[in-house]
Parts: structure tokens; C-alpha cells; sequence
């Protein structure tokens, strides 16, 4: 009983401390203290500087892009969900569609060519893949793959504006040109992977015609020697019925197999249209250039935002001292004696 009287009367007295504690005590107090709170805030400060010197600097690169949404190239049954496929991606209706490029490129089959291509950079003087210029070691070649494709990752921003559909991606590194190398190589491989990756209705039709027309061009290269050979060998073909009749036989040939040259021909180059016309495509309004600027550090606000936490924490824990120092003192001594 003594001892939750004496914590109520602790409590009693820290709130008549804190309502006898009003703005001119408190301005009151900050002014004796100002000696303390500069000391606090200038170290702070300093440190800050330091921070935000030591810091790397890193340059963004953007690019935009406005990517193709025709549903009959986005549908269920177009190609687009062959590639969401090919790239682990599940897609569930339309309202995915518009989030099916932001997937693909940063999925693993496109950024894996990305990681492994070559660049040129200001630390090395021969061109190099991405784990090299991040000097990654790790156990065994996998492991390698998957930190740099992790940090590829991170510094790849990808965005879609739902509402205009257009995409906006953006890279940060240490060297401008890198990051616009690097983000550049990334659209071209989508799109590569965009264009060739996939598996259309119009895409399986030209590869039939194609092969068909292959064969029936044979059988007409054939049909034509075998005329050509028979006139050859006979010159009297109209002294003799048998002749003409053969003649006619082989002449039929020919021009059947001409028909079915002319009209595969005509289908090989509407099939050819058809997939081009169903393709899928990223048209880039802004490809990814040197920044000129730093993007990062931004050291001013680094600084400034330091010396205001540091002003503003200094001088509350002054404040906290001075009302409720022995009520904490108290508080922590009863609890002992408690436990």
C-alpha cells in the first residue's frame, strides 16, 4: 500500500510540475541552456558535413517509354500473356495488363542478359558485366548472379502511370554514363525479348506457310524439269496421243503446283503482316541520357535536417530533464524496490 501511495504521489507531483512549467519557464530554461544545446547542435552539425562528404554520389538516368496496350496484343489469347508466362509472370485479367511491362522488365530473363553484358566505365579501363563492376565474390558463380541481380533490382526503378499508361524507369549509379548505359540495354533487351520470346497464332501460321512453301516450291522446281526433260525427248509430241496425253499430264503439274506457289506466297506475306500487326512493341519517347547533376547526395538537406533534429533534441531532452529528471530517478527506484 505504501509503495502505489508513493507512486501516486510521484505522479501527483510530476503533473503539478508540469503545469508550474509554463512557455516562460520553458523559454526561460532553453536560454540557460543555450550553451549546451549549441554544443549538441554544432557537433551534430559537423558530423553531418562529414556524412554527406564521405557519402558516394550518385547520377540518375530516365528514361520514358509508352508501351503498346492494343488488347488484341494484350488479350488472354495474345502474346503478351505468352511472355508473362515465359517470365514466371501470372496474368489474371485486364486490370493486369497495364502492370505486365513494369513485370517484365525487371523479371529475371531480362535483367540476367542486362547483368552479363558489357559496359564501359571510369573504374576499369577494359568493359565489363555488372558483377565485375561491383566487385562481387561470393561463394560460387550462382551466388554472384543472384546479389548482382538483387542489386540491379534495387537501383532499377520502374513506374506506370495507370492513367496515361505511359512508363517512366529510372537508374542510379556512380557514373552518369553507366546508369543511362545500363538503362538504355535494359529497354533494347525487353524489347528483344518482347518481339522474339513469344508465341502468337500469326507467328505459328507463317512458320507452316513457310515450311509448306518450301516444299511445294521443290515440287514445282520437279514438275518443272520433269516437263522440260520430256520435251526434250520428244520433239514429235503431236504425231503421237500418248505423247500429248503425257505432255498434258505434266503441264497439269505444273500449273497446280504454280497455283499453290502464287496463293502460299500471298498467305507467307499476309501472315508476315499479321505478325508484325500483332507484335507487341515499346515505343521510347526518352531514352536514358548522362545526368549532369548528382542525384544524390543531397547534402544541404542532410545538414539542415541534422542541425534541426539536433536543436530540437537538445533542447527537449532539457526540457524533459528539468520536469520530470527526479520524478524518472523515483520511478526507476521504486521499480527496483518493487521487483
Amino acid at each position: 500500500m505504501k509503495q502505489s501511495q508513493n507512486i501516486e504521489e510521484t505522479s501527483g507531483q510530476s503533473a503539478q510540475g508540469a503545469s508550474r512549467l509554463n512557455w516562460t519557464n520553458i523559454l526561460s530554461l532553453l536560454w540557460q541552456s543555450r550553451k549546451f544545446i549549441c554544443i549538441v547542435t554544432g557537433a551534430i552539425t559537423i558530423l553531418a558535413i562529414i556524412i554527406s562528404l564521405i557519402l558516394p554520389e550518385t547520377f540518375k538516368s530516365t528514361a520514358v517509354l509508352l508501351p503498346d496496350t492494343d488488347k488484341s496484343k494484350l488479350g488472354l489469347g495474345g502474346s503478351l500473356s505468352s511472355l508473362a508466362a515465359i517470365a514466371g509472370v501470372n496474368v489474371g485479367g485486364e486490370e493486369s495488363v497495364v502492370r505486365l511491362y513494369p513485370t517484365i522488365l525487371k523479371s529475371e530473363s531480362v535483367l540476367r542478359t542486362v547483368i552479363y553484358s558489357k559496359y564501359k566505365t571510369k573504374e576499369y579501363s577494359d568493359s565489363v558485366n555488372l558483377i565485375q563492376y561491383w566487385n562481387i565474390k561470393e561463394k560460387n558463380p550462382e551466388r554472384d548472379y543472384e546479389v548482382a541481380l538483387l542489386n540491379l533490382r534495387t537501383i532499377l526503378d520502374v513506374a506506370m502511370d495507370l492513367k496515361t499508361v505511359v512508363l517512366t524507369m529510372s537508374m542510379e549509379t556512380e557514373e552518369p554514363q553507366l546508369s543511362a548505359d545500363i538503362l538504355n540495354n535494359t529497354i533494347c533487351v525487353a524489347d528483344k525479348f518482347i518481339r522474339t520470346q513469344r508465341n502468337t497464332n500469326a507467328l505459328e501460321q507463317r512458320k507452316w506457310i513457310e515450311a509448306r512453301l518450301v516444299e511445294v516450291k521443290a515440287d514445282l522446281s520437279k514438275a518443272e524439269n520433269a516437263l522440260k526433260e520430256f520435251r526434250e525427248k520428244n520433239r514429235m509430241v503431236s504425231s503421237s496421243p500418248q505423247l500429248l496425253l503425257d505432255q498434258e499430264r505434266l503441264m497439269r503439274e505444273v500449273q497446280i503446283n504454280t497455283v499453290m506457289y502464287t496463293e502460299l506466297k500471298k498467305q507467307y506475306e499476309l501472315a508476315k503482316i499479321e505478325e508484325i500487326r500483332t507484335t507487341p512493341i515499346i515505343n521510347v519517347m526518352d531514352y536514358g541520357r548522362a545526368a549532369a547533376k548528382k542525384e544524390r547526395p543531397k547534402r544541404s538537406i542532410i545538414v539542415l535536417v541534422s542541425m534541426m533534429l539536433a536543436f530540437v533534441g537538445s533542447g527537449s531532452y532539457r526540457v524533459i530533464e528539468q520536469m520530470y529528471g527526479e520524478n524518472i530517478i523515483n520511478w526507476c527506484n521504486k521499480f527496483r524496490l518493487i521487483k
